[in-house]
């Protein structure tokens, strides 16, 4: 990128590949090389794939978006997670209702369906053979 090659010991060289020039561009435009330096030696060896990883996340983003960056990508993040319980609470008060439902049922009905559908709503079984025994009476 700047048309010289890293000196030995280059704390860049390992994480920037000279076949993968694309990494470092987007890295540079960014944050500058000095940046990226500095960065890097502040953060431990073992850390410093993640550390290069991020940055380019990062520097990606921001080009794509100048003024959010990575933001954007986190609030869609956080708007699933959040879509995702909203579901499985639905789900869980579905699954409620139903015991609820069974356990009514059963009361009416007496024991002679109570295992069956025990079987259903509380086990993981087959509910098709479940209610053969029940069809045959």
């Amino acid at each position: 990128m700047q048309r010289k090659k890293c000196s030995e010991g280059c704390i860049l060289a390992s994480h920037f590949p000279s076949d993968v020039p694309e990494k470092f561009a987007v890295v540079h435009r960014v944050f500058g090389t000095g940046n990226i330096i500095k960065m890097l030696q502040g953060v431990e060896d073992i850390d410093r794939a993640d550390a290069v990883n991020s940055m380019v996340y990062e520097a990606s983003a921001r080009l794509k978006d100048p003024v959010h960056g990575t933001a954007t990508a986190i609030h869609q993040l956080k708007q699933n997670i959040t879509d995702l319980e909203n579901q499985l609470a639905a789900t869980q008060e579905d699954l409620m209702n139903i015991r609820y439902e069974n356990d009514k049922l059963v009361f009416l009905l007496g024991s002679r369906t109570s295992h069956l559908m025990d079987n259903i709503l509380y086990e993981e079984s087959d509910p098709l053979q479940c209610w053969g025994p029940l069809w045959n009476v």
